[in-house]
C-alpha cells in the first residue's frame, strides 16, 4: 500500500495541483496532510476544497489554528499574521468548520502524523535539532512519524539508541530503526529549492521517497500580489526560502 504525505500547502493552488498530478494511482484514498492547508497563499478556500476532494485526512497546523482563533498569532511575523487575518475573511463557514475539525495527531498502524512535533503537537514547536527529535522518539509508538512545519525536508533516524540525520530523498526502512520524516512543503519550500515537495511512503516495500515537483511559481506569485497580500510572500516563492 502506498501513502502520499503532503504538508504546508499554504493556499498555493498551482503548487498543490501540480503535485497532485504526479501522485501514484495506487495512493488514492491514502493521502495524509501534516497541516497548514492555509496561510500565506492567495487561494485558501480552493486548497481546502481540493484536499477534501482528494479524500485526504489532515492534522491541524499553526496557520490553520491561527485562522480559526485557536492559537495566538502575536508571535507570527507581520506578513504571516496579515495573511492569517486576510485568510480568515476569505473562508466561508464551511471552510472554517473544516479547519475546526482537524485533529492534532493522526495515528495509523505503521505511522503517526503531527504538524511540528508528536510530543507537544498543540504548541507547534519546530523540530530542528536532535534534542527536539529525541523528545518525539520518546513518545512515538509507530515506526514512522511524519511532520512538516519547518518546510525543510529531511529525516531523523533512531537505530539501537543512536540518533542520526539525513537529507537523502530515498530511504529504505530498516527493521531495527524508527524514523521522523519531515515531508517538506507543497506551497512554500524553504530549503533553497523552489519546487513543491512531498513524500511517498510504500508500506509494502518499506521505502520513503521525497519528491520535488515543478509548478507555475509566477502564477502563484501573481495571485498573491493581486489579492493584496504582502509582496514578500510572493517573492520568496521564487527562491524557495
Amino acid at each position: 500500500m502506498k501513502y502520499v504525505v503532503i504538508s504546508d500547502i499554504h493556499g498555493n493552488l498551482p503548487a498543490l495541483e501540480a503535485a497532485v498530478s504526479t501522485f501514484p494511482e495506487e495512493s488514492e484514498k491514502n493521502i495524509i496532510c501534516a497541516g497548514d492547508i492555509v496561510g500565506y497563499g492567495a487561494e485558501p478556500g480552493k486548497c481546502i476544497e481540493k484536499v477534501r476532494a482528494l479524500g485526504a485526512r489532515s492534522v491541524m497546523g499553526n496557520h490553520d489554528a491561527g485562522v480559526i482563533g485557536r492559537t495566538d498569532i502575536s508571535y507570527f511575523n507581520n506578513a504571516a499574521a496579515e495573511a492569517v487575518r486576510w485568510t480568515r475573511k476569505q473562508l466561508n463557514g464551511d471552510g472554517l468548520s473544516y479547519l475546526e475539525k482537524q485533529p492534532y495527531v493522526i495515528e495509523e498502524k505503521f505511522f503517526s502524523v503531527a504538524h511540528g512535533t508528536l510530543h507537544d503537537p498543540e504548541r507547534f514547536s519546530y523540530m530542528m535539532t536532535g534534542a527536539d527529535a529525541m523528545h518525539t522518539f520518546e513518545v512515538l509508538k509507530t515506526k514512522i512519524c511524519f511532520v512538516g512545519h519547518s518546510h525543510v525536508p529531511g529525516t531523523f533516524i533512531l537505530r539501537e539508541g543512536k540518533l542520526t540525520q539525513t537529507g537523502k530523498n530515498a530511504i529504505v526502512l530498516e527493521d531495527n530503526a524508527s524514523y521522523i520524516v519531515n515531508v517538506g512543503s507543497i506551497g512554500q519550500p524553504r530549503d533553497g529549492d523552489n519546487r513543491a515537495c512531498y513524500c511517498i511512503y510504500d508500506a509494502d516495500k518499506g521505502q520513503i521517497d521525497l519528491r520535488r515537483i515543478e509548478y507555475d511559481i509566477s502564477l502563484a506569485a501573481e495571485r498573491i500580489a493581486k489579492a493584496g497580500l504582502p509582496q514578500v510572500l510572493a517573492d520568496r516563492l521564487f527562491i524557495g526560502s
